[in-house]
């Protein structure tokens, strides 16, 4: 595997948070930046495995995409992936909420 290739395949994760010299080192932010790294993680390992689509992300992964997705540099194979499958999610809830309002409204007729 090439230079190239391996670091096409790191996860990027860019921050605003300016470290100032001769700082008490913040213990919350060192136990956040722990905490998104093992989602991430988890994301991209759901992502490489072959049946990929098969496994959904968590509650937990979600939040992480939806407050720092932005911040988060992933390789494009498992961006790509991740498109997918949250488009899927999205449009299968969308089904859902659909069939429930349909039997909502049948149920105030009646």
């Amino acid at each position: 595997m090439s230079t190239e290739e391996k670091k096409s395949q790191e996860v990027k994760i860019e921050t605003n948070i300016i470290e100032f010299p001769n700082a008490k080192k913040n213990n919350l932010l060192e136990e956040q930046r722990e905490e998104h790294a093992k989602y991430v993680q988890s994301i991209c390992q759901k992502m490489d495995h072959s049946k990929y689509d098969q496994l959904p992300l968590i509650s937990e992964e979600l939040t992480i995409l939806s407050n720092h997705g932005e911040t988060i540099e992933f390789p494009k194979y498992i961006a790509a992936r991740l498109i997918s499958v949250l488009a899927t999610q999205l449009k299968h809830n969308s089904i859902m909420e659909d069939l429930l309002w349909e039997k909502k409204e049948k149920v105030m007729f009646v």
